[in-house]
């Protein structure tokens, strides 16, 4: 499937949550803010991951197999940093997912994939004089 071809109205999405720390309160309100975005967009979200600690855990590893087996189209997170804790491994997993045709949208930078991380990433960093 072309990643133009997803069709909110008709794509099948995977709801992502993580706080490193473990942060139940910001769990939660993940949560509920990307359910409502995937409901206001038309998107069937088949199941929702929530989960604190590392990117290694079992429940991201689950995910990554969804992907591989084209079980959704369209992965929703609150914000970049859900999917890695560096640059390299956050591209890593946006290269990832969008191999196996999967689009990812953030609720705060958007659609992410190869060409809109490198400003993404500029924006992150300042240069001090």
């Amino acid at each position: 499937m072309n990643l133009q071809e997803v069709n909110s109205n008709f794509a099948r999405a995977i709801v992502y949550c993580r706080s490193e720390a473990g942060d139940n309160k910001k769990l939660q309100h993940q949560s509920r803010s990307i359910l409502a975005y995937a409901e206001k967009q038309g998107y069937t979200v088949k199941e929702t991951f929530i989960e604190s600690g590392k990117m290694e855990s079992l429940t991201y590893n689950s995910l990554r197999l969804r992907a591989k087996y084209r079980e959704f189209d369209v992965l929703l997170i609150s914000e970049l940093d859900a999917l890695g804790n560096s640059p390299i491994e956050i591209t890593n997993e946006i290269n990832y997912l969008v191999e196996n045709s999967i689009k990812i949208i953030s609720l705060k930078e958007g659609e992410l994939n190869a060409d809109t991380l490198p400003t993404l990433f500029r924006k992150g960093f300042r240069f001090v004089k």
